[in-house]
């Protein structure tokens, strides 16, 4: 019965939390949307986040490059026919690896914007690692289909980042952390910066929640990434 559905593969690992939320969300929308209770084929190889960050870190963009399109090839010699990446912060590379190897990738930042466009959005706020909120990879394609990305300042983003690598990639999830991150997406809407916030790091939707602010759309990247691999996926 699932010969029809082509095997996902994902890079995870990047961070472990966020792999785990991928998994869970795949299979329950996979069964909700073919209304059956079959389990979709996921092939998942998880990798050296440390050494990952350090290459991103350390601007080795080119080994980065290397590095992810090696661990994609072992994806597609174990059978995968769709892979994506369950992280924001490597699709920095996602042309030149997308390009190198041979399978059908779903970018996550592609997935948002399409997402973004359906529901008009025009000034969106970024929340990230520092790589994804200083970097241009979400920026130039936003900007490239008619919207705007704002990013927090530069003390903020250097707030949000620390929290990121120190507690959200190891699972944890302190409320007084999640009250901060809130005020500052408070502020941003208050000034009338944005009108929604990409949550643009795939642990951020497991402390921040739709319900967390009413104003304003919080894009879980996830959720939205989860639906185009599926896409792709189901045919």
């Amino acid at each position: 019965m699932l010969k029809h559905y082509k095997t996902i593969g994902m890079i995870g690992g990047i961070a472990p939390a966020s792999t785990v939320d991928y998994y869970n969300r795949l299979i329950s929308r996979f069964q909700e949307r073919t209304g059956q209770r079959e389990y979709p084929s996921i092939i998942i190889n998880s990798i050296n986040m440390t050494h990952m960050m350090e290459l991103i870190t350390n601007e080795n963009l080119d080994e980065l490059v290397d590095y992810l399109s090696e661990e994609i090839f072992t994806l597609e010699k174990a059978g995968a026919k769709v892979v994506f990446m369950a992280s924001n912060t490597p699709h920095l590379v996602f042309e030149p690896l997308a390009q190198r190897v041979k399978t059908k990738m779903v970018s996550i930042v592609d997935s948002t914007i399409a997402y973004a466009q359906a529901k008009g959005h025009n000034r969106l706020g970024l929340f990230g690692t520092l790589s994804t909120m200083e970097g241009d990879f979400f920026q130039d394609g936003f900007e490239a289909s008619g919207m705007e990305i704002i990013t927090p300042m530069s003390d903020e983003r250097k707030y949000i980042h620390k929290v990121y690598m120190e507690e959200l990639i190891r699972g944890r999830f302190l409320p007084e952390t999640k009250s901060r991150l809130l005020s500052i997406a408070a502020r941003m809407y208050s000034e009338g910066q944005i009108d929604s916030l990409i949550l643009g790091g795939t642990e951020l939707p497991l402390i921040l929640k739709s319900s967390d602010m009413e104003d304003i759309e919080l894009l879980n990247t996830t959720k939205i990434h989860v639906e185009r691999i599926l896409d792709a996926a189901i045919g």
